[in-house]
């Protein structure tokens, strides 16, 4: 017996969505179909692609997430064949998971530069939790994720992009907001504090605070960098953040103010399975995603250069 495209985009189909009904119901194919491709591939391999678990919920074995990667690096190929005639090479898909609080600042700049260099390249993405960014790595779901570098596990290759620094975010016209240059930790945990809401984010983020004995009441809890922002533009309180806002998002309701204290610094990466096989389309978009990190950390720069330019921060 033989392998054929239909069987591994069925695999493919399969192991993204968790179940062989929900794959059928994406491929609009039948439920039996897919069933019977999965048992013909692994009498192939004579290996078990998938754990069932209770509820029909199916999980990659650790010889079905290396299939996966090879599965997917067949089909880019074939795609490619397909689509670009030419042989150019940058055709394909490629699937990436996002940070939740990240996708606002970087992930439309990823997708216009990727637009732009490769109008071939089919770019799928997914936002998520940290948590859920790394079960869908090991899950096969996604091929690489823009994330912080929060406990990840060894598997998970990490490519470090920029190490951010904690800052405050003040309403405009407050007291903290005045003052120039930065503010203390302490200052800041006087006041209400807007703590983002995600798993790992709210210990991250509170970390800085415990590590100087500091306990902030947490008035408000959010789960977008957006709601934070714009609950403190109400006055309703103080948040401390490290995903900055993009340049062309900033408004006047509000001011970051850098802290003054020694903090740790966060590194924002690309995730990726180290025991998976990179896809050309996979290394396409992940040369665009250094390009629209390096773009937006130039922008953000531009207006803190003018103001210190112009003698508005010392």
């Amino acid at each position: 017996m033989r392998t054929s495209l239909r069987l591994l985009r069925y695999f493919v189909a399969t192991a993204e969505w968790g179940s062989t009904t929900a794959a059928a119901r994406q491929l609009n194919v039948s439920q039996p179909s897919i069933s019977v491709a999965i048992r013909e591939l692994e009498t192939l391999f004579e290996e078990a692609l998938f754990a069932r678990e209770a509820g029909a919920k199916m999980t990659l074995t650790r010889f079905g997430v290396r299939k996966l990667a090879e599965a997917r690096h067949i089909l880019g190929a074939a795609m490619a064949f397909e689509v670009d005639k030419s042989g150019d090479g940058s055709a394909g898909e490629v699937r990436i998971g996002v940070f939740r609080t990240l996708a606002p600042a970087y992930l439309p700049l990823v997708l216009r530069i990727a637009r732009e260099r490769y109008p071939r390249l089919a770019v799928r993405f997914v936002e998520g939790d940290l948590a859920q960014l790394e079960d869908w790595l090991h899950g096969g779901q996604i091929e690489l994720a823009l994330t912080y570098d929060v406990g990840l596990p060894n598997e998970i290759n990490r490519e470090v992009l920029a190490e951010l620094r904690p800052y405050g975010l003040v309403p405009a016209g407050s007291r903290l907001a005045r003052r120039k240059g930065g503010i203390s930790l302490h200052e800041l945990a006087r006041e209400p504090l807007i703590l983002i809401d995600l798993p790992h984010s709210r210990e991250f983020l509170m970390a800085p605070f415990w590590q100087y004995g500091l306990q902030p009441e947490v008035r408000y809890r959010a789960t977008s960098l957006e709601l934070a922002r714009s609950m403190v533009a109400n006055g309703l309180g103080v948040a401390l953040l490290i995903t900055q806002a993009p340049a062309s998002s900033q408004g006047a309701s509000v001011a970051e103010r850098p802290i003054l204290e020694e903090t740790v610094r966060q590194p924002l990466v690309i995730a990726r399975p180290s025991a998976t096989t990179r896809t050309r389309a996979s290394e396409l978009l992940a040369e665009c995603v250094r390009d629209a990190i390096g773009e937006a950390m130039a922008a953000r720069a531009r207006p803190i250069q003018r103001k210190r330019a112009d003698g508005g921060e010392r």
